[in-house]
């Protein structure tokens, strides 16, 4: 949301490497330029002046994400127990059902990433969360743990078209989390990506609301294994990230 205070270059910088960081796949200037409706000069200009910076590494004309992000990974998660509480019990649910798992928390409005079990992901799975909350199975679970205020705020912001799956109606979200209310647990049928399925369980403390999730492949992410098997792993994942929470917790009183 924009303010008096925003300053639109830095607001089509970040829309611009998040747009980078979101691609699956090395992206290029016209691709950037058709998302945002900006100039193809303008675009070029950002990616430089973030290239330069080092937030953007650069092959063959095309731009992904730099592993500068990995220190400021590092150092975000040092400031939280979170990924030490998440740890073990993630691993263990990607063991269990050989498949990506994660834990995604909220943070202004935005679903991020907090740590990712990619043991059995193969090369060019998009393991990772969009930042989006109406479109990935830990997203809607997180949506769905939130308040009546929050979800009418999520209405009034525009809610993009990842795949041709994705719920952007008023009236199909709003069903979409009843029954997320009513079962506990949030599906993703390649809302998020073309061809990956996910399944998400949410997860809300004192100082927290966020989900713990499985992804996979459609073709075999799928049926009875999808809809009740993973979901019952989840469940039983979800209680033992809590007792790690609240052991991380205790122990830092």
């Amino acid at each position: 949301m924009r303010t008096d205070t925003t300053i639109d270059a830095t607001v089509r910088s970040i829309t611009i490497l998040e747009i980078v960081a979101d691609s699956p796949e090395p992206i290029g200037v016209t691709a950037i330029a058709d998302r945002t409706e900006l100039t193809k000069s303008t675009v070029s200009k950002h990616l430089s002046t973030l290239h330069e910076l080092g937030y953007v590494d650069r092959s063959d004309g095309r731009y992904l994400p730099s592993v500068q992000f990995l220190d400021y990974g590092v150092r975000a998660g040092s400031l939280t127990a979170l990924r030490h509480a998440a740890a073990d019990p993630v691993d263990e649910l990607a063991e269990m059902t050989n498949e990506v798992a994660g834990l995604a928390i909220e943070h202004d409005g935005r679903v991020v990433d907090v740590y990712l079990s990619t043991t059995h992901a193969e090369p060019g799975f998009p393991a990772y969360n969009t930042r989006f909350r109406h479109c990935s199975a830990a997203g809607k679970a997180i949506l769905a743990e939130q308040s009546a205020d929050e979800f009418e705020a999520l209405l009034e912001d525009r809610r993009p078209a990842r795949t041709e799956y994705t719920i952007t109606g008023d009236a199909e979200l709003r069903a979409e989390l009843e029954r997320i209310r009513d079962r506990g647990v949030a599906f993703d049928r390649q809302e998020q990506f073309s061809r990956v399925n996910s399944v998400a369980v949410g997860l809300s403390t004192d100082s927290l609301t966020g989900a713990i999730f499985v992804s996979g492949w459609a073709d075999e992410l799928s049926g009875k294994r999808f809809e009740e098997n993973v979901p019952g792993i989840l469940f039983s994942a979800s209680r033992l990230l809590r007792s790690n929470l609240a052991a991380e917790t205790t122990a830092e009183q």
